[in-house]
This record gives structure tokens, sequence and C-alpha cells, in this order.
């Protein structure tokens, strides 16, 4: 046991040494690459929040002015040509939105 540790102590400690330095150094280098990600993560977050936000005010306006539409249409003495223009502006702009966004199959 001696001799074992004898020669352990003996050995050269050089490549751990080195291993120890190359990790650090390694750290280092992918912390300081990191760190743009990180920031451009968080802007790209922040932008996709409001965003959504922005989207869920779109469709709020757009149920309030479709609840108005039908209301002008309810009442009696309305030009009729008129509301089917302005009705069939919606259809047509809800055509170019994808379905799963609340827009219309268009006919091919």
């Amino acid at each position: 046991a001696k001799n074992e540790l004898a020669q352990l102590e003996n050995e050269d400690p050089l490549p751990l040494r080195k291993a120890k330095i190359t990790l650090s150094a390694a750290q280092k280098r992918a912390e300081k690459a990191r760190a743009p990600f990180e920031a451009a993560t968080k802007i790209a977050d922040d932008a996709a929040s409001a965003a959504a936000a922005a989207v869920q005010l779109c469709r709020d306006k757009l149920a309030e002015a479709e609840a108005y539409l039908e209301e002008v249409k309810s009442k009696p003495g309305q030009p009729n040509g008129a509301l089917f223009w302005i009705d069939r502006e919606l259809e047509e702009q809800r055509s170019y939105l994808p379905e799963s966004k609340g827009g219309k199959r268009r006919n091919a």
C-alpha cells in the first residue's frame, strides 16, 4: 500500500491539471457564446406575447364590429346594398385567414 501511495504521489499531475484548465476555458467560451442567444430569446418571447395580445385585441374588435353590423342589419330602413358590400368585404378578408385563426375555407 505504501508503494502504491508513493507511485500515485510521484505520478505526473499535468494531464489532470491540463484537463481542468481546458474544462474551465470551454465553460467560459460556452457562457460567452450563450449570452447573446439568451438575450435574443427573451426579446423573441416578449415579441410573441405582444403579438398574441394584439391578435386577441383584433379578434375582440372583429367580434364587436360583427355584432354592430348584425344590429344595424336588424333595424328596418337600412340600405341593404351597402350592408351587402360590407358583409362581403368581411367574408373576403376572412377567406385570407387560415381556418385555425377564424378564416373561411376558400372554394378553389
